[in-house]
């Protein structure tokens, strides 16, 4: 059954780009949730994310013996865990206060890359379409982020960013998807968004000049703190990351790309993080 709801889930991990890139899906007239996180230092343009959503996809990873910065794959069937302790039904109305009745939404925190088993079915069951944006960074430019902002180590930043990165690819392969790089959004946002219409087969509105020229100013150059090479492969971590962003790239031109797809197989089942 078709449906002409169309929610945009921007995934991907965290310090890849995420706000800046829901912000612009929100001016393509794609309803934002009500109850928005406040800006911070960290993120002095905002977030466009949920609080109630943020804190609830903490909570059902606690309950899946997790949190954000976990690194190892989930244990426990995430749908099961929230089903049985009452999450699932919070989600259901969370979606439905945050966004009432709008036909055409925007969705993003990053730890629903980890939970699309959640999140696939509860969308489709409002009756959404559901149009992934996988949010891509150079992995050590993320770690370094995450070390200015959480004390983390290259090492550990790294195995997050593979986490979020792989489980966010494997939960939306075979589906009409788009892999959005942090440094194509920032050179040249117009062509990039411009392709991912195509590979999604959805086309975006068409935009007056004044959302153009908040799009433009969303996109300042100091959005970038870290422009560094990316990960080395002398460190078996550092050789994961490393081939995993060059499959992600090549995920842009062809969204399912089976040899990349099995180069990212064969990633996941060796990436075992203590």
């Amino acid at each position: 059954m078709t449906t002409d709801k169309r929610a945009v889930l921007v995934l991907g991990m965290h310090r890849s780009g995420t706000s800046a890139l829901t912000r612009i899906i929100n001016l393509m007239c794609f309803s934002a949730p009500k109850t928005l996180m406040a800006a911070t230092e960290a993120n002095e343009a905002g977030f466009w994310e949920s609080e109630v959503f943020m804190d609830l996809d903490e909570r059902i990873l606690k309950a899946c013996g997790q949190k954000w910065s976990s690194r190892k794959r989930l244990q426990e069937d995430a749908m099961a865990v929230a089903r049985r302790t009452g999450l699932l039904e919070e989600v259901r109305r969370a979606l439905a206060n945050e966004y009432g009745d709008a036909p055409d939404i925007v969705l993003k925190d990053p730890r629903i890359s980890r939970l699309m088993a959640i999140y696939g079915p509860v969308l489709k069951e409002a009756g959404y379409r559901i149009l992934p944006l996988l949010a891509l960074r150079n992995p050590v430019e993320v770690a370094a982020s995450l070390t200015k902002r959480d004390g983390f180590d290259l090492g550990k930043g790294l195995g997050i960013w593979l986490r979020y990165t792989l489980d966010s690819e494997i939960a939306t392969r075979g589906m009409p998807r788009t892999v959005i790089s942090f440094d194509g959004l920032m050179g040249d946002w117009r062509s990039t968004m411009e392709r991912a219409a195509r590979q999604l087969g959805e086309p975006w509105p068409q935009l007056p000049p004044e959302s153009l020229a908040e799009i433009d100013g969303t996109l300042k150059p100091n959005l970038r703190h870290h422009a560094l090479p990316p990960p080395s492969r002398t460190s078996w971590r550092g050789l994961l990351a490393a081939q995993t962003y060059d499959a992600m790239q090549r995920l842009m031109v062809d969204p399912q790309d089976r040899a990349a797809c099995r180069r990212l197989d064969l990633i996941r089942a060796v990436f075992r993080p203590l």
